[in-house]
């Protein structure tokens, strides 16, 4: 029997990006698309993509693209709200836009729930995340402003 995929940063990036993309007017994530923004080639993210499929994370299909399953969109979720909370406080800290963002990218992988419940507690985070992640900005539409002062 097969070894489940283990939710490592690679996977979590993966999720995160589905989510993202299916989230644009549609259902799927091309494979295309998966392989523009995690930066590796399309046979890369075919194989990535079987290997989700088989743990139940996603729904996959040649040339179609993949959907997230219920379980791949829990852990999506959760990764996005980590790096919303992250990215919050550290822009409330002053930390550049480039910087606050690279930052949450690598802290959204290793924060617990505990301590992201406990950061939003503290920071004016909007309570519509994840669906407040701008794509094409690679942050919270509602950063804007706040990025803008710093």
């Amino acid at each position: 029997m097969a070894q489940a995929i283990e939710l490592t940063e690679n996977v979590e990036m993966y999720l995160k990006y589905i989510y993202l993309l299916s989230q644009q007017n549609r259902e799927t994530a091309k494979t295309g698309e998966i392989s523009y923004y995690l930066k590796v080639a399309p046979s890369s993210v075919t194989e990535m993509l079987e290997r989700l499929q088989k743990d139940k994370y996603v729904k996959y299909k040649k040339y179609q693209g993949a959907a997230l399953t219920k379980k791949g969109e829990n852990v999506a979720v959760k990764i996005l709200r980590r790096h919303c909370t992250m990215e919050y406080f550290l822009v409330d800290l002053g930390v550049p836009a480039g910087r606050s963002h690279d930052e949450a990218c690598e802290m959204e992988h290793v924060l617990s729930d505990d301590t992201t419940r406990r950061l939003q507690k503290t920071i004016d985070w909007p309570k519509s995340c994840p669906d407040c992640y701008d794509l094409s900005r690679l942050h919270c539409r509602y950063l804007n402003g706040k990025i803008a002062k710093n």
